[in-house]
Order: structure tokens, then sequence, then C-alpha cells
């Protein structure tokens, strides 16, 4: 008998948002999070509630955060969390569930649409694959999921965190002047910030025009061979040099660029080492 493997210590929920879109809610508990008054290392020392660390493209990136988190906390460096895999329901055949996966995504994480794109994936998927609906998406984040997370589960809500690779990293810089302050952290990935010619630049100029302060602990990565036939690390460069000339208060910045690592194979050492920025327990502490 085969048995589908899953990951240690997790659950799944599944959630129709308001505006009517489903979504597969995977949650993975720290193993210290039933812990019991006898345990030891590394279970001892169970604090009462937890940072949350909020995935995009959960069918993709949940177990690996789950996988990285844990380990890492075992030494004491960083800290255990509760992780919240943002995806959809996946069929039987994996090509299938990848191509689903892969089309609603072009909805939730872009800003604006893309007419273009919209008719070139279309024609490749042989189905409509809408774009634009990163607000919809915002909105179900904010107002639905995180309250559901936080009713059910030892959430610490000052210490919620989100990640983003790609399509994600555009969603979470968008999110990061969309929703500022709901997320303490945010791990924003080889943000495809051309997208919408440029959206998010001038999100941010409108932003800068109304606000001094922006609060959160922002990691951006990305890899030194993305610049071939790609504008991702020149448009992360740059975006970030405005970040930081805008001298916001209560910002904090930090970047990580990686050589010989392209677009897709970046995404692995560069969450890592974003979840290291997040989760270390030096800055939990103070």
């Amino acid at each position: 008998m085969t048995i589908p493997a899953s990951v240690l210590a997790s659950e799944t929920h599944h959630l129709t948002s308001a505006a009517g879109r489903e979504y597969r809610i995977t949650v993975a508990l720290p193993l210290a999070y039933a812990t019991a008054p006898d345990d030891g290392w590394p279970l001892d020392a169970a604090p009462s509630s937890w940072p949350t660390v909020y995935v995009l493209d959960g069918n993709w990136y949940f177990g690996l955060v789950t996988d990285m988190i844990r380990p890492m906390s075992w030494c004491g460096g960083t800290s255990d969390a509760i992780v919240v895999g943002i995806g959809y329901e996946e069929g039987d055949d994996p090509r299938e569930a990848f191509r689903a996966a892969l089309t609603r995504r072009n909805l939730d994480l872009t800003p604006t649409r893309d007419p273009a794109g919209e008719q070139s994936l279309a024609r490749r998927f042989d189905q409509p694959v809408p774009t634009g609906g990163a607000k919809t998406f915002s909105d179900f984040i904010v107002s639905e999921l995180t309250p559901f997370i936080e009713k059910r589960y030892r959430a610490d809500a000052s210490r919620r965190m989100l990640i983003g690779h790609s399509y994600g990293g555009l969603f979470a810089a968008y999110s990061l002047f969309k929703a500022p302050g709901h997320f303490a952290s945010y791990v924003i990935g080889s943000p495809t910030l051309a997208y919408g010619d440029r959206s998010v630049f001038q999100q941010e100029e409108r932003f800068a025009g109304d606000n001094d302060a922006l609060p959160a602990r922002v990691f951006f990565y990305a890899g030194d061979e993305e610049f071939v036939d790609d504008t991702t690390l020149t448009d992360t460069i740059r975006f970030v040099t405005i970040l930081r000339s805008r001298n916001y208060e209560s910002l904090e910045l930090a970047t990580r660029y990686f050589p010989d690592y392209d677009h897709c194979a970046v995404a692995a050492p560069g969450i890592h080492a974003g979840l290291n920025f997040a989760l270390a327990k030096r800055r939990i502490d103070d």
C-alpha cells in the first residue's frame, strides 16, 4: 500500500474567500507547540505564542520553508514558527496540480491586469488565465486568513512574516504598501518588479508622498544571473536603493545577492537567508 507523504505536525484547511476564491491552507506547527513540562531539548522552553510565517505559492514552498525553519531553530539562534502555506487545491495528477496553481497565482499575485500576458497564457494552457487580482487577494489575507489563523492557533500577531518569490515577491512588495504594518517582516525574493509597467515602483512613490514611516523589517534577495534576458536583479537593486533614499522611519532593510544563481535556483538559499534575518532570536528578544 502506498501512503502519500506529508509534512510532520501539519494540517490542511479548505477556505473559500468572501470573493468566492478557494484556497488550500496548510499549517505546520512547531514541534514544541504541544510540549509537555518534562520535554527536553529542543522542545523545552516553548513560548506562549509563536511567530507566524505566511508563505505565498504554498503548493511549492510550504514544505521547503517548514523544513528549513525547524532545524535552524535547534541550535538556538532562530525561533521555530507556525508556517502557513497559502495555496490551491491539488488533484491526483501532479502535472495538472502544477498547471492549476500556476494559473491561479497569475490572478492572485499580480497588482494590475496584463491583457497581452493573459492572451499568451490562455493559448499556452488552453484556458483563461486572468491577472490583476492582488487587491482582492490582499484583502483575503488581511481580513480573513490572518484572523482565521490567530483564532485557532497560538500565533503572535506582532510577529507575522510574509515570504514570496518571483510573482510572490512582487505581491510581497505590493503588500508592503497596500497593508503597511500588517506584517512585521517580509522576505521578498527575486520580485518581478517589471510587471505592469513597474506598477509597484509607482505604488511606492505614491506611498512616499503621504508617509514618512514604514514599520517593517524587509529582506530582499536575488540571483546574480537574473540579469540575463531579465531585469529582476537590476530592478531589485534599484527598488532597494529607492527605499533607502526615502529614509522611512521604522524601516529596516537587508539584502543578499547570490552569485551563480538564476531565478529558479536562488529561491532556496534566498529564503533560508531571509528566515535567518526575520527569525533571529536576538531580534525577537530585544
